[in-house]
């Protein structure tokens, strides 16, 4: 059996779409929200017996991976692709799963209204 988990972070942070043709080509910025999913088995024994994986440690990784490096940046500066909200979760997706987490989704909310979800 697989059961998941899903945690919520935030993090501030400027944009801009230069080629767009509406408002958001011009510089602003988000409160981003976002889900982080994993999935795998339950552990049935150690001090995480009961759970996929304690809440705490998936806080680090997510805070050493993403919230660090893009909590209060120009995100534009940060990556090397255009940052909408869809690639923006692809990137959060990856880093996560190259940092040895079981990821199987991520939403990331731009707004309240709009979010883009990557699945495995």
């Amino acid at each position: 059996m697989t059961t998941s988990i899903t945690k919520r972070f935030n993090f501030e942070a400027a944009h801009q779409l230069p080629n767009h043709k509406g408002k958001c080509a011009r510089l602003h910025g988000h409160s981003y929200l976002f889900e982080v999913t994993i999935s795998g088995s339950i552990v049935t024994s150690g001090s995480s017996e009961g759970m996929v994986m304690d809440f705490a440690h998936l806080a680090d990784i997510v805070e050493k991976e993403i919230i660090e490096k893009w909590d209060h940046q120009f995100l534009n500066d940060m990556v090397s692709f255009s940052t909408t909200a869809e690639l923006l979760a692809a990137e959060i997706f990856r880093r996560i799963k190259l940092a040895g987490l079981p990821v199987t989704k991520v939403q990331l909310w731009e707004t309240k209204k709009a979010s883009a979800i990557v699945k495995e």
